[in-house]
């Protein structure tokens, strides 16, 4: 639709540049400065349309290419941070691991510790019930 809008505004331009070049045929005198020459009025108004145009789109042009410019570059400091990221992710991500295989570590120790002492105690009592059922205890426990 933008490109329909587009075209009949083109169309429009052109018919009134058309009925100005009809109602303007007369020569008039130009003067550049160093010489004059005398050209007719439609010359004069269509010349200074195409270098209104063409100063339009080198401006357009410039102003173009440099955003394109700076949107790659942010592009690219976007994945580098985006990399950045990713790398200290995985890095605390594995000394988080590391810690947490130590703790388990740990806890399987004390586990295995208590473990130990719980038999050491079942043994203990085992031992003076079986001892205080058979006979008198020696006061001082054996270690």
């Amino acid at each position: 639709m933008k490109k329909q809008w587009g075209t009949i505004v083109a169309l429009i331009l052109i018919v009134i540049v058309a009925f100005f070049a009809v109602l303007n045929v007369e020569s008039v005198p130009v003067s550049f400065g160093f010489t004059e020459v005398t050209w007719p009025l439609i010359m004069i108004i269509l010349g200074s349309l195409f270098i209104g145009a063409l100063t339009t789109v080198l401006i357009s042009t410039s102003t173009t290419y440099r955003n394109k410019k700076e949107l790659k570059n942010g592009k690219k400091e976007l994945e580098n941070a985006e990399n950045r990221k990713e790398e200290a992710i995985a890095r605390i991500r594995a000394e988080y691991e590391d810690k947490l295989t130590q703790k388990d570590f740990i806890i399987n120790e004390k586990t295995d510790k208590i473990s130990s002492l719980e038999r050491e105690l079942v043994n203990r009592m085992t031992q003076s019930t079986g001892t205080s059922s058979n006979g008198p205890t020696d006061s001082v426990p054996k270690q």
